[in-house]
């Protein structure tokens, strides 16, 4: 990890039903003493709205700066993370909520797909310009609490025009979803009668993703998840479970999506990275 014992900053907040076909997770960080903290950032599957109205935020991939909340504004939108160095810097007091949407939430709430996120944090608004008028609201929003920001938030996306998705991608990635990943694309196919070529375009645009990383990505999280709730234990029962042919084709796995064997990995985790990755597949 990039710096360790970081701060148990965030805390997960209540999603309002109406977009929970949309957003998958809400998180929130309300700290009135300065932090300076770097986190390693791995992909999870799924994509993050973030607004900081306190503090700052900053993306960095291989070094680069990517978004800088002092210099790019206070909203930002992450996408998918191919092989590559990639940390968030957060400091100063901090106020933010991240919100993690459904793997095609993001496209349904905001219009935005997969491929304009991938390895790029850029503001919503910027990303598709039609949202500006929705999302004035709040960068207008000062001196509110944090409270009636994240109300405002969630009325902001409840007031957007809705995008529609192709049946059979919802269908496939509900399919998916409900394996943790574990399943074959071809078999997929033949069950959904859907046409290969059509659909593997239509995933990767939407989601970021080709369906096999997609997969891949939510077996490692699930697997990741299974490892911090039993602390480590059984790990080819484990790598079973996520579908993985057996202990070796697991930490392999493990190994180039981490960095890291599963017992190495845990030893070093921390806090911040846990409320992220690890309960993003939830059990």
């Amino acid at each position: 990890m990039t710096e360790k014992n970081n701060p148990d900053l965030f805390r997960p907040i209540d999603v309002p039903e109406n977009l929970k076909p949309y957003v998958r997770r809400a998180l929130v960080a309300d700290c009135r003493e300065n932090v300076d903290m770097v986190i390693d950032v791995r992909a999870t599957g799924y994509h993050y709205l973030g607004w900081t109205w306190r503090g700052g935020w900053q993306g960095h991939v291989n070094g680069d700066t990517l978004f800088d909340s002092a210099i790019d504004g206070p909203l930002h939108m992450t996408g998918q993370i191919a092989k590559a160095d990639v940390a968030v810097k957060i400091q100063h007091d901090v106020g933010q909520v991240f919100l993690e949407f459904t793997a095609l939430g993001h496209f349904q709430l905001l219009g935005i797909t997969g491929v304009q996120l991938l390895m790029q944090a850029r503001a919503p608004h910027v990303l598709n310009p039609a949202l500006g008028p929705y999302f004035d609201t709040l960068l207008d929003a000062d001196a509110t609490s944090t409270k009636d920001r994240i109300t405002l938030l969630f009325n902001v996306l409840t007031q957007l025009p809705k995008h529609t998705i192709p049946a059979g991608i919802v269908s496939a990635v509900d399919r998916i979803e409900a394996a943790d990943g574990a399943i074959k694309i071809s078999d997929l196919l033949m069950e959904l009668g859907l046409a290969e070529r059509q659909f593997r375009s239509d995933f990767k645009s939407l989601t970021g993703l080709t369906p096999k990383a997609f997969c891949k990505t939510l077996q490692i999280n699930q697997a990741l998840n299974q490892l911090l709730k039993n602390k480590g234990g059984d790990l080819a029962g484990i790598a079973a479970q996520a579908g993985f042919a057996d202990q070796a084709h697991f930490t392999r796995a493990f190994g180039d999506f981490l960095g890291g064997t599963p017992g190495n990995y845990l030893a070093d985790i921390e806090i911040t990275f846990v409320r992220f990755v690890g309960q993003s597949r939830q059990l």
